[in-house]
């Protein structure tokens, strides 16, 4: 699929909000992939589609991971974190995405230990894109741009004191994540 016919796409099965979001998250990634030397088409290919199973609803998206056989937590089950990994799936079967954009879709929530530098651009996009007004996260966006490793880091402790905030679970692979790019530091 053509870049454009992506966007036909991703647009016809997202809300205006979701779209822009996603659009935000575009530019934020084509950004960081430049910057960073990564491949700035499959960034935004993988950022065009990271939520596109997002509006689906939870039974269709439930569904779909049990025809693959995916094995998921309870917590990977639920609907603020399912869409990632039924969305990956969407990529590869529908968008004949390979398995570098698929595996950056599958972890833009919860992150994982030892992620590729693509799954870290879109993880922290999808955080810091134009949109997102949280406090805390101009810093991210700014430090995104000398430091991606440390931006992870204040991303992943951004993340996990709102959840834990909330009173929501916490994947452990989030947690995993954070202490592999601390240890990653030195």
């Amino acid at each position: 699929m053509t870049e454009n016919e992506i966007i036909r796409e991703v647009k016809s099965r997202l809300s205006e909000k979701r779209f822009r979001h996603t659009e935000g998250c575009v530019k934020m990634a084509e950004k960081l992939a430049e910057h960073y030397g990564a491949d700035v088409a499959l960034a935004r290919r993988a950022a065009w589609l990271h939520d596109i199973a997002k509006e689906l609803p939870y039974s269709e998206q439930l569904a779909l991971i049990e025809r693959e056989g995916e094995a998921l937590s309870d917590i990977q089950r639920s609907e603020k974190i399912i869409h990632a990994f039924s969305g990956a799936i969407i990529a590869k079967k529908e968008f004949g995405e390979g398995d570098e954009v698929a595996s950056a879709i599958r972890w833009h929530t919860t992150a994982r230990e030892g992620m590729s530098l693509l799954e870290k651009i879109i993880w922290i996009s999808d955080l810091t894109e134009e949109g997102r007004t949280f406090g805390g996260v101009g810093k991210i966006r700014s430090i995104a741009f000398s430091d991606l490793s440390e931006a992870l880091v204040l991303g992943f402790d951004t993340t996990l004191r709102f959840l834990r905030n909330g009173g929501k679970e916490i994947d452990e692979n989030m947690i995993k994540a954070r202490e592999f790019e601390i240890a990653q530091r030195g």
